[in-house]
């Protein structure tokens, strides 16, 4: 049972999903936010070493958020691109007739767009500005100039740089549950766009063939001579419908 609820809310309901998951990471985040750095299992030689590669760590978080960054986009595209295809689509409605079907059908569309909207708003909260730890020289900002601020002891850089990357960690986890909701969503919506457009052709082709069945097409021309050297001719075409679902035929015996 809880497989199924698990695959409901990671699949159907991704967004709702993403916003339980990233609360539990705010707070540990703020959790963490004050927690301390143990350094005795390093020596003081040591400490420059972990510095360069926390440092190495650190950019590459960065770089990882704007590939996240960058994907959020490319979701975005592809939202603009399907709602103007169903943009498109709607005015092909107006030449069909309402039926079961074709509710059901409008209904999938519906669907699709809401999931459409919630896949915009997932992406947009990863592009939201948030706080992300960098590597900046320290410099103060007093009323008459800018003060550069003394470094620390490699001792507490490498200690801001550890919690650092702690907490970067935890903000690339939440954007990527956002991306990857918004990218689930999308999907939903793409597949239930795809089955409406197909039931859409399907009630058509229906629609169609009783058309067929139900009228017969006749063309004619009116021949129009205005002198002995001009000859008109005017084609036409006319629909003759009928319904022989109801007919009946009086038979009366002759006396």
């Amino acid at each position: 049972m809880y497989n199924i609820i698990y695959f409901i809310l990671q699949h159907i309901f991704p967004g709702f999903y993403a916003t339980y998951a990233n609360k539990i990471i705010a707070k540990n985040y703020d959790k963490q936010h004050n927690f301390d750095v143990d350094l005795t299992a390093i020596t003081e030689d040591q400490e420059k070493d972990y510095i360069e590669q926390i440092k190495a760590d650190i950019k590459e978080q960065h770089d990882r958020k704007k590939i996240i960054e960058d994907k959020a986009k490319s979701l975005l595209f592809i939202i603009t691109v399907s709602i103007t295809a169903i943009t498109f689509s709607l005015t092909y409605l107006n030449s069909l007739e309402i039926n079961v079907t074709q509710t059901i059908a409008l209904i999938l569309l519906g669907v699709s767009i809401v999931f459409f909207v919630l896949g915009t708003i997932r992406a947009l909260q990863t592009l939201n500005i948030r706080k992300f730890h960098v590597i900046q020289t320290a410099i103060e900002i007093t009323e008459v100039n800018y003060k550069l601020t003394a470094k620390k002891t490699d001792a507490d850089f490498l200690k801001e740089l550890i919690k650092s990357k702690q907490q970067n960690d935890l903000i690339n986890i939440q954007l990527s549950n956002y991306t990857y909701a918004s990218f689930t969503l999308i999907r939903n919506g793409i597949i239930l766009f795809v089955s409406f457009f197909i039931m859409t052709i399907f009630v058509s082709y229906l629609s169609k063939q009783n058309k067929t069945k139900d009228s017969y097409l006749i063309s004619k021309e009116i021949k129009m001579k205005v002198n002995d050297s001009i000859d008109v001719r005017i084609p036409y075409t006319f629909e003759l419908k009928y319904d022989i679902k109801n007919l009946e035929i009086d038979k009366q015996e002759k006396k």
